[in-house]
């Protein structure tokens, strides 16, 4: 990026410590040596840090650590726990926290991602000023995971390879707020309406018969196939829901909506559909997803380094382009 330069870069396994950034992703020597040593990472001089662990699992554990950044002088944008998109959604005492560490070190906050964090706010909200009436609002995340090299998220987070019944966070509908209840906020506060309540809904559809993804083992029974969201119920109407429909396989759940990507889908005056496709030649959809997300977050640096100190969510910035991308 030509605006930018990389200055340190902290890891979490002993295997990947003490070795080139560049040789850590698989690309030319960066000049840059990981470390897993947290005191290192904020005794570094560095404008921005783009915090991207595995947040979900451990919020708190997140929020901590990005405190902690901002507190030593460093604009922070995170990927890492998607209610931080909009930190009310988590309540006053994580606002208070961050604004805190903000005014400690004269910086700034920024959580993004690509659905939640794309899709579910700048997509809709960047709609919304064609429109005289919106009486309901969708945006679904249409994905394949077949491909998806994550354990972790597919069977302990989301489910997948479960039987139907057994708990997990997706399943919960508490705990699957936590997550969406954020973008519906964020979209609400923007288009200056009140949530009066919020509705979670869950299906599954299990594999007929056992088959590998790159994942692991998906035995006979067990879900191969789930449509999950939240609904804000706005004046008494379920006026906005994001849904994701997720698959490990196309022949799964083959009377669900299918496609690649994200749907908006606004009905009022005019009413309108928009969809954005991803992996339109071919590519692995989620490798092309996890780049947008990570990209989306490179191209918030600018933006958020030269926003006032505090939290800055979607309805602070200006739009966030890909500054550079044609050079």
């Amino acid at each position: 990026h030509p605006d930018l330069e990389l200055v340190g870069a902290l890891v979490y396994s002993d295997r990947k410590a003490g070795r080139d950034v560049g040789e850590v992703c698989g690309i030319a020597p960066a000049g840059v040596t990981t470390t897993k040593d947290r005191d290192e990472i904020i005794a570094t001089d560095a404008d921005c840090v783009l915090y991207m662990p595995q947040g979900e699992m451990d919020p708190m554990g997140a929020l901590d650590d990005i405190c902690r950044l901002l507190a030593s002088g460093k604009n922070v944008v995170s990927t890492a726990v998607t209610a931080l998109i909009y930190p009310r959604s988590m309540g006053r005492r994580v606002v208070d926290r961050l604004e805190a560490a903000c005014a400690q070190g004269s910086t700034s906050f920024h959580g993004t991602g690509i659905e939640p964090g794309w899709a579910a706010e700048v997509l809709p909200l960047t709609m919304s000023a064609l429109f005289a009436r919106i009486d309901s609002l969708l945006v679904q995340e249409l994905m394949d995971y077949t491909t998806y090299d994550s354990a972790d998220m597919l069977f302990d987070i989301m489910g997948f390879g479960r039987r139907p019944d057994e708990p997990v966070p997706m399943a919960d509908a508490a705990l699957a707020g936590l997550t969406f209840r954020a973008p519906l906020m964020l979209l609400a506060d923007g288009l200056g309406a009140a949530v009066d309540d919020f509705v979670y809904h869950r299906e599954v559809a299990l594999a007929e018969e056992a088959f590998d993804i790159t994942a692991g083992r998906i035995e006979a029974g067990t879900v191969a196939a789930q449509r999950f969201g939240y609904t804000a119920v706005i004046d008494g109407r379920p006026a906005l829901t994001v849904e994701h429909i997720t698959r490990l396989g196309g022949e799964q759940a083959p009377d669900w909506p299918t496609g690649r990507g994200w749907k908006v889908t606004i009905e009022g005056r005019p009413s309108m559909v928009l969809e954005s496709m991803i992996a339109t030649h071919g590519e692995d959809e989620t490798d092309q997803g996890c780049l947008g997300t990570a990209m989306h977050a490179v191209h918030a640096i600018s933006p958020v380094c030269a926003a006032a100190p505090g939290i800055r969510t979607f309805l602070d910035l200006p739009m966030i382009t890909g500054r550079g991308v044609l050079g």
